[in-house]
């Protein structure tokens, strides 16, 4: 494995990286939520590592989490129930 693979790099940015990834794969409205991500961090769904209170990902897990979380859409949902 080469050492810039397993660099560690701040949850927040591997999230904004695996979206700006999928944005430029013509992926549309579907990002990977920041909420969701921090709840399968926290449930050890996705490999992290928490220093202090902060959590960090190695560069070379970034296929792995993003074949584990979900992608939701962006924008407002209306329920036609109500109508």
């Amino acid at each position: 494995m080469t050492e810039e693979n397993d660099d560690l790099i701040p949850f927040a940015d591997a999230i904004a990286e695996l979206n700006s990834q999928r944005a430029t794969r013509g992926a549309g409205d579907s990002f990977h939520a920041m909420t969701t991500a921090y709840s399968y961090a926290a449930s050890g769904m996705i490999p992290t590592i928490k220093r202090g209170r902060f959590r960090f990902v190695r560069r070379s897990d970034l296929p792995v989490i993003a074949a584990r979380l979900p992608v939701g859409r962006t924008g407002c949902v209306t329920s036609h129930a109500m109508a």
